[in-house]
């Protein structure tokens, strides 16, 4: 028997500053255009805060959408904040340099601290707004 993993469940929360967008289930080639289509109706000048706490799976569509995103987001002025990505889900950003990428922060409170604190800004060159 083939396990066809998680269905993508998505929840989303305007808190005023930011937004909050929480997933949970597997983040692969199916569920992928399901949070590319929440995430481009969420992008703007305020913050994202993307909660990964119930992402036990992500392949490389995932990790297309959130770059996709982190790059709109700047473009217009926004910021795409990583929070609470699991063990397994870490380890991917790390293994694929995306940590250095991303803002990524251990649980949604940090992030939400985060955006009262300074800019956050795009670390990587070509991820500036404008490219």
């Amino acid at each position: 028997m083939i396990d066809e993993g998680a269905e993508l469940v998505i929840r989303t929360a305007d808190a005023g500053a930011y937004v909050l967008v929480q997933v949970v289930g597997d983040l692969d080639l199916e569920s992928a255009p399901a949070l590319t289509e929440e995430l481009r109706a969420r992008i703007g000048p305020r913050p994202i805060v993307l909660d990964l706490a119930g992402i036990e799976f992500m392949d490389s569509s995932g990790l297309g959408v959130l770059v996709g995103a982190h790059k709109d987001s700047t473009a217009q002025g926004g910021a795409l904040l990583i929070a609470a990505p699991g063990p397994r889900v870490h380890r991917i950003f790390k293994i694929t340099k995306l940590h250095k990428v991303f803002a990524l922060y251990e649980t949604v409170d940090e992030a939400v601290r985060s955006i009262a604190g300074t800019p956050v800004q795009a670390v990587v060159p070509g991820f500036e707004a404008g490219s």
